[in-house]
């Protein structure tokens, strides 16, 4: 080791290197905050696109046309009776307002129904309403009184 230079002592290319890497970083530092500045610093007021104005405008409505109606006709203040009905079916009925009093005839239960025909006279009031009633797969027969209710089901009657 007797021939060996293991001075600390730089040499020429060393000490010249310095000052050029001191000088690039300055110079490098200096690039970024003048590009970040550049970058936050507001530029000229660039104009948005113009948007179309909306405008309403509200038309007038044409006037309602004249109509005329006729007045309802003068009457007595009397209202028409509905004539009451000979033949009937599914429902309950007054005797007198609804239908007449008087026999009614089946010839049995109504094509498409359950085969069943269902007769009854009721009374207007009272505990026990059936005063005759019957259900039946053939031909029925009752007589209706004044008063009284008439339901039926199943079939239709005619007065006979």
């Amino acid at each position: 080791m007797a021939g060996a230079n293991l001075s600390p002592i730089p040499h020429n290319s060393s000490r010249n290197a310095f000052p050029v890497v001191a000088g690039l970083a300055v110079a490098l530092t200096l690039g970024a905050g003048t590009g970040v500045v550049a970058a936050t610093r507001p530029g000229e007021p660039v104009a948005a696109p113009a948007t179309p104005a909306t405008v309403t405008v509200t038309a007038e409505a044409a006037p309602a046309p004249t109509v005329t109606v006729p007045a309802p006709p003068v009457t007595s203040g009397r209202t028409a009776v509905a004539p009451l009905a000979d033949r009937f079916a599914d429902g309950t009925y007054l005797v007198g307002t609804d239908i007449r009093a008087g026999s009614y005839r089946s010839p049995g239960p109504a094509p498409g129904g359950n085969g069943h025909c269902y007769w009854a006279r009721l009374r207007p009031e009272g505990a026990s309403k059936i005063v005759a009633d019957q259900l039946t797969t053939g031909a029925a027969r009752f007589t209706a009184r004044k008063g009284e209710y008439v339901q039926v089901a199943g079939c239709e009657f005619t007065r006979a």
